[in-house]
This record gives structure tokens, C-alpha cells and sequence, in this order.
């Protein structure tokens, strides 16, 4: 599926096959030739066969609106073409991430004035919230925050993590900030694997997660992530992270090993960077040969694990995290002793994961069905872990 909406300067791009024919515009679309937006079909006018096949002959793939009349050309597109509409909304922001970022809701203040554009999609349409700039910041009422997914632009990202950070100066400090400050420099590590500065960053906020944790028995609800089709890698990595390390706090490892098995978690999944999105967004299942590509990730995992310095017990939990212990798991084969311990943690918390995340086309399972699929996998995980983790589990199921 490729993009069909993207913002450009004053103007957002999109498809022509998103226009339907004979209907009258609600406003401008202009073509860009020669470096210049040109109106091409005026406010009132038909979208023809005739226009339609000319972009074609001049292997135009663009036409613009100008950003005045977004909401205005979104409902326009909803009311004529909703699914094609609603797709390339999902696309945009789910799949390639290219102009939208989902925040946690709860991350909002109703008492600290914001500075950014707040979005409302709430599976049908795509609406603006809050009309707010840092030349005129405003406030929202909790009435406002509804049901629906809750985005800000990504030009607005350093705004947002500056609005966290005076949260966190207002003695804000719950852990719903802390998660949502791990998602981003989580984030940023995916987007710069070898950032040497981010995995810093990182290593602090990991000893947060383990201080919270030591005091809060309660760290696993209040810090997973409940998410509808939010499957970047970087959430899926902080929540493995959070499973190992409660998992590693129930066992009670000692500190140091808990700093080691959350940035092995975090980075279980670096090396998806270096597949191709076409076969990490796919609808369906893989074909063989796309299933041999998709596992070398945990090779490419281990080159930058390697590159980044860190260290052995490290790179064996992000190595291992696939493997099974009767030697069914990939990508060595490894069998029950030579599977390092933070493997074998990370296995059954990435596992129950992907099991209760909803993805395009497949309904999440329930934690007690995950974990019953975990417990039929006979000969796969580490049955003392595995019974931790159930007991671990066990309140919120």
C-alpha cells in the first residue's frame, strides 16, 4: 500500500485516483509543473476523464490542495470515498509513519497550556482537535480527549517532548511520562540505530523503569502500552522491554542485570530497520522466500548490537530472543543450554506480545489465550520463567 496524503509546506499531496469522478471540488486542487502549484481544477469544477487521463499521458502522481482547506477535502473525501480515504489515513500514519504521531492521551494536562495542532482519528474520520501554536498555546478539557487516537504532527515532535518535560518540572513524574518519554527516545534509537548519545538516554530511563519498579508492584499496568494497529517496532520493543524487566523483577535480578536486560529487550528488534517495509507492513502471510529475509533481523540485530560496543550478555539476549529450547527456533538452532538466560526471558515476552497486539487483518488474543498458547508450545520456553510469568500475569487476566 503506498502513501496517498502527505504534507508539503502549505499544501498536502495525495493521489489523483483518490478523486472521484464528476463530483464537484469543494475547493482549488492544483498540479505542480515546473516548481510552481498551478491550479488545476477550481473550486466547484468536476474532476473528469479528461483531466484524469492527461495527468496520466504527463505521468503525474500528484495533485495538492493547499493546508487553508485540509478538513474541508478530508470530509469531501470521506463522504465520496471513505475506504480508499480511511486507507490511506491507516497507511500514513500506521504503516509508514510519515506525517503522524500517535501520543497517550493520559500524557495530556488539562492544566498546562499546549503549543502544537492536536488530531482526533477515531477509525472513521480524521479531524483537527485543538488549533494550538507557540504563538497561541491553549489549553483542553478532558471532555475533549474521547474515544479515538489522539496524533500531533511530526514536525511538532520537539514541542511535545518539551510539553513532557515541563510535566515532569511540575512534579508530574507518574509513570505515564516516564513511558511515553522511553517511547520516544525509543523512537529515535530506531530511526538512528548507531546513536551512541540516544542509547544513553535510554540507559537512563531504564534505571527509572527499574527504580519505579522496585517500589511499584504495579510498574506492568501502569506501564504497558494498550495499542489498537500501532505496530512500529519501537512500541513493540518498549513493551517487550517492560515484560522482560518486570519478569526480571519478579525473579529479583540485581540491578545491574536488569540494566542489561532491558537495552537487550529494547534493541531485541533493531535489525528490522534493515528490512524492507514492504515486508514488515505486509497484509497476510509471507511467503517463504519473505519469511527467510525477515528473519535475518536478528543477525542485522546483532551487527548493531555489536557496532554500538555493548555487552556480551547483551548481544546473546537479542540473539537468542527467537530461539526455541527443543531447537525449533531460528535463526542458530539452539537448544535448551546454549540459549543465554536473557534469551529465554525475552523469547516468552516478546512471544505474549505479538500473541495480544491486534494487527491489519488479525484480532489480538486474549493474555489468558496467549498464555495458553505459550503453555501448549511444549519444549519452547523455559517452563520456570514461563510459570513466573503466568503467576506474574496472573491479576490482570
Amino acid at each position: 500500500m503506498s502513501t496517498q496524503i502527505r504534507e508539503i509546506d502549505n499544501y498536502f499531496s495525495f493521489k489523483p485516483e483518490l478523486l472521484p469522478l464528476g463530483v464537484q471540488s469543494p475547493c482549488e486542487i492544483f498540479v505542480q509543473e515546473d516548481g510552481e502549484y498551478k491550479v488545476l481544477i477550481k473550486q466547484g469544477e468536476h474532476f473528469s476523464l479528461e483531466i484524469k487521463n492527461n495527468l496520466k499521458e504527463k505521468n503525474i502522481t500528484n495533485l495538492f490542495v493547499s493546508i487553508h482547506n485540509k478538513k474541508v477535502f478530508q470530509d469531501f473525501l470521506l463522504e465520496f470515498k471513505p475506504k480508499e480515504y480511511f486507507d490511506s489515513l491507516l497507511d500514513r500514519y500506521t504503516i509508514n509513519n510519515e506525517s503522524y504521531y500517535k501520543i497517550e492521551k493520559e500524557c495530556i494536562d488539562p492544566e498546562i497550556p499546549i503549543n502544537f495542532c492536536l488530531y482526533l482519528h477515531d477509525g472513521k474520520s480524521f479531524n483537527l482537535l485543538l488549533d494550538a501554536s507557540e504563538e497561541n498555546p491553549k489549553n483542553i478539557s478532558e471532555d475533549k480527549l474521547s474515544e479515538g487516537d489522539i496524533l500531533i504532527s511530526k514536525k511538532d515532535l520537539n514541542r511535545y517532548n518539551e510539553y513532557l518535560q515541563k510535566l515532569i518540572k511540575e512534579g508530574k513524574t507518574e509513570t505515564k511520562i516516564l513511558k511515553e518519554t522511553t517511547k520516544l527516545i525509543l523512537r529515535d534509537i530506531y530511526s538512528e540505530p548507531i546513536n551512541r548519545k540516544n542509547l544513553m538516554i535510554l540507559g537512563d530511563k531504564i534505571d527509572e523503569i527499574i527504580n519505579y519498579g522496585t517500589l511499584e508492584s504495579k510498574v506492568l499496568e501502569n506501564f504497558l502500552i494498550m495499542k489498537k494497529l500501532d505496530n512500529y517496532n519501537y512500541v513493540h520493543s518498549l513493551n517487550v522491554m517492560t515484560l522482560s524487566l518486570s519478569l526480571g523483577l519478579k525473579i529479583k535480578l540485581d540491578k545491574e542485570d536488569l540494566r542489561l536486560l532491558g537495552i537487550a529487550s529494547a534493541l531485541h528488534d533493531i535489525g528490522k530497520t534493515k528490512i524492507s517495509p514492504l515486508i514488515l507492513s505486509k497484509l497476510g502471510k509471507l511467503t517463504e522466500k519473505e519469511f527467510q529475509i525477515f528473519k535475518t533481523h536478528v543477525i542485522e540485530s546483532v551487527k548493531i548490537a555489536k557496532e554500538l560496543g555493548l555487552p556480551e550478555k547483551v548481544i546473546e539476549g537479542i540473539a537468542h530472543h527467537h530461539e526455541k529450547l527443543n531447537g525449533n527456533g531460528y535463526p542458530f538452532k539452539l537448544k535448551s543450554e546454549k540459549i543465554s538466560f536473557f534469551g529465554k526471558i525475552i523469547a516468552i515476552a516478546d512471544a505474549y506480545e505479538m500473541l495480544t497486539t491486534p494487527k491489519a487483518m488479525k484480532y489480538a488474543l486474549t493474555p489468558y489465550n496467549a498464555l495458553l498458547i505459550l503453555v501448549q508450545d511444549k519444549g519452547c520456553y523455559d517452563k520456570a520463567l514461563l510459570e513466573t510469568f503466568i503467576k506474574m500475569l496472573g491479576r490482570l487476566i
